[in-house]
Order: structure tokens, then C-alpha cells, then sequence
């Protein structure tokens, strides 16, 4: 007997991203359970689950050509709110609503307005007369909340080792086919928040690596307008064959994504959607930590900190100008680093090493022990 599922993410880019790729796994092992069916119908419990996606409308339109699962997308609270209604007011009720991620009252707005016999979140602290909660181990990674809330009504779910949106996936391909020999290089310098950001020296370092690694292939800096440190990147000019993309939505780098043979940058949702489009990606981490962030098993991804950080999170919110990453791009560059330890916040970690550390980074890549 099949399920209604309603899956829902109400958070940013990255966190949507990876969220999602419990949601795709789900989908993909019912697919296979119901073409199993044949063979094995005891072993099946629900082999053609209907499921739909409740999730921001700026994420929505990458998902919309994704096989076997209904999108519902909202741009406010308002919407989500008549979204909700309508599903109640016009469908039966779901067998279960799984929040994947999110957080604070919308969450318990999901909760109350979500017509359903089981409602699971990954914390239940937002509303717990009404959720159950899964299991999460006391350091969990991006993945392990939204995968905790499927293994509450799904014991046997396995957590997902890479992230991909298929549709993307074929949709890249064929126009790299397409555009055979006009395959670009793209560089992301800029997160949402300065102390992930590259400056004007560590990106023309980038720049210069990544031209050494790829002779022929036209450079393509990447910059949301909005994000703080922006500006600093579009008022700067860049060296023959690197051109500035400045993008407003996601459709529009989605567009400018499906061309590129690879991808650099800082740690940014821009690097999962890369990677979710099968891109080759190299990400370079400041204060935060790769094991987290980085899917396990990801296909085509190299992943550089320095070495003398290891795994270890900086709780330093206050850095505008990261050293830490500065220098790690200047050790792949292969260039020294001018270290400003004294420009740092007090609390930076990199203070209680010698200037050295700064020029050895560690290769963290998925499946390098």
C-alpha cells in the first residue's frame, strides 16, 4: 500500500540542497522497490509512495524536471500558509509530514497547518506537542537531520553519500555536448558572509591557479550583487579571458552553470548547486568544516584548508578578512601568503601558531584518509 508523503525545507541554498538529497534517495529506492515488485512483493512495503516537496520558490525551479516528486513552492510565509491550506482543503490527508530542515515558528506553522496522521521534524523543539523528532548524534553533519527524520518512519533509509539533481545532470550534459570546445571555467569568490570570502589579492591568486590548471579554457568569476564584499570583486578588473557574471536568480547561473568543465571557490550554497549539476569542483574552507559540508562519497570534488585547522570550527563571527583562507589560497596558488596575524580577531585560532603553518594545506577531499 503506498504513502502520502510531504517532505518540507524552509532554509537556505545549501541546507535545501543537501536536505534534498535525502529526498531524492528516498524517491530513487521506492522507484526501485516498485520495479523490484515482481520478484520480491513480500519484501516491498510501500513500493509507489507519492511524494511532494513543499520548499522556497528561489530553489523550486531546480527541482521542477526531477522524476517522481511533486513540487509545492512558496515565497513567503503567507504563501507557504495558503500552499498548506490548499493541500488540506483539497487533498486527503498525508501519512506523513517530514521537516527536513528549517527552523523557528514557521516550522511549527508547518506543523499546525500540514494535514497529516504523522508529523516528524528534526528538531522538535519548535513545536513538540506536535512532532516526533529523529535521533542525531551529538556532532551531526548537514545531512544527518533531514536523513534522522526519514529513518522515523523509514528504519532501514541510508543516509545519501553524495548529493545530485539528476535533471541537471542530463540537462549539463547534453549541452556540453552542445557546446563542444566552448567549456568554461567558473570561480565563486564570495559566500554569504565576509569571513568566507576571498579578497581582491586571494582571488587574483585563484585566478592565476586555476589558468595554469586549465591554459585554454575561458575563466567565468561568478558574483551575486547582493552579497557583502560584492563590490569589491565587480569594481576590480581582471586579466585577459576571465570575464564577470553577475547573477540575480538561480536560473540564471543555472544557465550559466550547464557549460562549465569545473569549478573553484569558497564555501557557498553555489558550490552544492555545482556539484548537485555534476560539476568538477574544487572548494576551499576558512573557519568552517569540511567534513560537515563536504558529502562523503561526492563524485569529482577536491577540497583544501589549511592543514594546522584540520577539521576544527572557528566560532570567530566577527572575521571580515580570513586569513585562514587567504592563505590557503595562496598556498595552492603556490605563492607566499602575507600573513597579518595582527589584523586578525583575537580569537582566531591561526594566533597560537607560527607563521609557517600558514603555507601547508591538507588535501580533505572525499575518500583522502
Amino acid at each position: 500500500m503506498s504513502r502520502r508523503i510531504l517532505f518540507a525545507i524552509r532554509s537556505k541554498l545549501g541546507d535545501t540542497l543537501i536536505s534534498y538529497a535525502c529526498v531524492r534517495a528516498f524517491a530513487d529506492s521506492h522507484s526501485a522497490a516498485s520495479s523490484a515488485l515482481s520478484s520480491a512483493p513480500s519484501s516491498i512495503a510501500h513500493p509507489q509512495d507519492q511524494i511532494t516537496l513543499l520548499t522556497r520558490s528561489a530553489y523550486a525551479g531546480l527541482l521542477q524536471d526531477e522524476a517522481g516528486i511533486r513540487i509545492v513552492q512558496f515565497n513567503s510565509r503567507i504563501e507557504m500558509f495558503f500552499r498548506l491550506m490548499w493541500l488540506r482543503l483539497t487533498e486527503p490527508a498525508f501519512d506523513v509530514l517530514a521537516v527536513l530542515w528549517g527552523s523557528g515558528a514557521p516550522v511549527k506553522r508547518i506543523g499546525q497547518w500540514a494535514k497529516a496522521r504523522r508529523k516528524i521534524a528534526w528538531s522538535k523543539k519548535f513545536a513538540p506537542a506536535i512532532f516526533e523528532a529523529g535521533a542525531l548524534p551529538p556532532d551531526p553533519l548537514l545531512i544527518e537531520p533531514a536523513a534522522s527524520v526519514i529513518r522515523v518512519f523509514e528504519p532501514g533509509f541510508a543516509t545519501p553519500l553524495a548529493l545530485r539533481i539528476p535533471s541537471l545532470i542530463t540537462r549539463r550534459r547534453a549541452s556540453l555536448q552542445h557546446a563542444a570546445g566552448h567549456h568554461a571555467i567558473g570561480i565563486v569568490p564570495v559566500a554569504d558572509e565576509l569571513r568566507r570570502n576571498l579578497d581582491a589579492a586571494a582571488l587574483m591568486q585563484l585566478i592565476a591557479a586555476v589558468r595554469a590548471r586549465h591554459p585554454d579554457a575561458p575563466l567565468r568569476v561568478f558574483v551575486n550583487p547582493v552579497n557583502d564584499g560584492a563590490e569589491t570583486v565587480v569594481a576590480q578588473g581582471f586579466p585577459a579571458n576571465v570575464e564577470l557574471r553577475s547573477f540575480t536568480s538561480l536560473d540564471d547561473l543555472v544557465n550559466q552553470y550547464m557549460t562549465l568543465a569545473g569549478w573553484y571557490g569558497t564555501d557557498t550554497g553555489l558550490y552544492h548547486l555545482a556539484v548537485a549539476c555534476g560539476i568538477p569542483a574544487t572548494v576551499f574552507f576558512g573557519p568552517t568544516q569540511p567534513h560537515k559540508i563536504v558529502m562523503p562519497a561526492q563524485p569529482d570534488t577536491k577540497v583544501y584548508r589549511l592543514a594546522v585547522l584540520g577539521d576544527t570550527h572557528c566560532d570567530e563571527k566577527s572575521c571580515a578578512r580570513p586569513l585562514c583562507l587567504h592563505a590557503n589560497i595562496a598556498a595552492f596558488a603556490g605563492v607566499a601568503a602575507i600573513t597579518r596575524l595582527e589584523e586578525t580577531p583575537a580569537g582566531c585560532p591561526l594566533r597560537a601558531h607560527p607563521p609557517e603553518a600558514l603555507t601547508r594545506i591538507a588535501d580533505l577531499s572525499p575518500g583522502i584518509a
